[in-house]
């Protein structure tokens, strides 16, 4: 008998194995992940239905690998490369969170990476009730809580930028307006432009009146020193 027939007399292929312990929990990794990542892509964020369900199938293949390849070797754990699984998912998710002037975006997303990589360790493991759960409450987190968070609880974001000459000396005149109309201060940055004798005031308000901006450009109107406003 030769070498090849050897090889291929050894191979014994399981059907009813592939299928349970291989397929359903890949195909399905696909389907959980792409779910929660669809929620990314139709928010526009940075990653979004592939990267949510590569995550979500390379953690689900790393931990099938884990119980199958290394569980009866003696002196290791396979708990290890679920561990390793997640340390190496904090580097991905750090990657989709980015600061853009004062405010910091892309956590929700990097915490939906996080929540479909133990998916993917739940589905690999074959504790499909938990990766179902999983994935039904991380679903309902980033979509129905994100439309409370919005209309009920978070308070619309402003960021003011106003540019003034340097001989500008009413600034507690300017946060006590802001205070005047109703608007909290969640932060403030102040500059001084060199080349162009300029100060600039950047302040991140937060406030329910949806005529905020044309309140707050009539108001500061009233300041002569005042050379440019922008409100994003």
């Amino acid at each position: 008998m030769g070498l090849g027939q050897k090889l291929l007399s050894e191979i014994q292929f399981d059907y009813i194995f592939f299928i349970s312990d291989i397929l359903m929990p890949c195909f399905l990794a696909l389907i959980f992940g792409g779910l929660i990542g669809f929620q990314r892509e139709k928010a526009e964020r940075p990653a979004g239905l592939r990267t949510h369900a590569l995550v979500c199938l390379g953690s689900t293949v790393f931990t099938i690998v884990s119980y199958l390849g290394f569980s009866s070797l003696a002196g290791v754990d396979p708990s290890r490369v679920a561990a390793g699984i997640v340390a190496g998912i904090g580097f991905i998710g750090a990657g989709v969170i980015f600061r853009q002037g004062t405010l910091i975006k892309g956590v929700a997303t990097a915490a939906s990476i996080w929540i479909v990589a133990s998916i993917g360790i739940a589905l690999g493991t074959k504790l499909y009730y938990l990766a179902v759960l999983a994935t039904i409450l991380g679903f309902v987190t980033l979509s129905i809580l994100k439309y409370i968070e919005d209309k009920v609880i978070k308070l619309p974001n402003y960021i003011v930028r106003i540019t003034v000459s340097e001989n500008f000396k009413d600034l507690n005149k300017m946060l006590s307006l802001f205070k005047r109309i109703s608007v909290y201060i969640k932060s403030k940055k102040y500059e001084f432009d060199d080349e162009n004798n300029k100060k600039i005031y950047t302040f991140n308000l937060l406030s329910k009146d949806s005529e905020l901006p044309s309140h707050i450009i009539k108001e500061l109107s009233k300041f002569k020193e005042i050379k440019k406003i922008t409100i994003n």
